[in-house]
């Protein structure tokens, strides 16, 4: 985390946005808490937060709906997954675009399978935008408002380095589990 920060001060907005193409929940965080200290704008942050967040996802749709059978070789392990996710998309739509957002490790993933699915370009687009416009505004916001327990939490979690990867692994974990219990049906 203190790399990101310090990535972060030295290259500022620029890395908030090109981090953001690609997820940049922590990125958005991190901003959020260097806004709180002074050393960047909320606002702009949010607004390339949100930028970078909405072109990231429109492009990786763009990619599962146009170039599906270039990017199929690198699911093929993954076919029940994949199969999930198209069917959860055509089942919960709307609610699934959004909430993927605040959820690690399917932001990248949904809008691939909701072009796959041949989801309409216009509706992703608006739920797309809305959504990464909420994301942004309550991570920035609440990256801002709560930056000094937030600041605190991460010094005190820094003395103990085996706990983030150990979250990350049980979320990874739990995501896994998921995926492959409602994919064999």
């Amino acid at each position: 985390m203190q790399d990101m920060v310090d990535t972060l001060i030295q290259y500022g907005y620029i890395v908030l946005f090109f981090y953001s193409l690609g997820g940049g929940m922590v990125g958005i965080l991190a901003a959020g808490i260097l806004c709180s200290q002074g050393k960047m704008e909320i606002g702009l942050c949010i607004f390339l937060a949100f930028l970078g967040n909405t072109l990231g996802s429109t492009l990786l749709f763009i990619l599962g709906k146009y170039y599906k059978k270039d990017i199929m070789p690198y699911f093929k392990n993954h076919r029940r997954k994949l199969a999930l996710a198209t069917m959860k998309i055509k089942q919960y739509g709307t609610i699934l675009l959004i909430v993927q957002k605040f959820i690690y490790g399917l932001k990248t993933f949904i809008p691939i399978a909701a072009g796959i699915a041949k989801y309409n370009f216009t509706k992703f687009a608006m739920i797309n935008t809305l959504a990464s416009l909420i994301w942004s505004i309550i991570l920035g916001f609440g990256a801002y408002s709560f930056g000094y327990i937030i600041e605190t939490i991460f010094n005190k979690l820094s003395s103990y380095p085996y706990i983030a990867p150990l979250f990350l692994l049980i979320l990874a974990g739990i995501i896994w589990f998921y995926l492959a219990k409602f994919s064999k049906k």
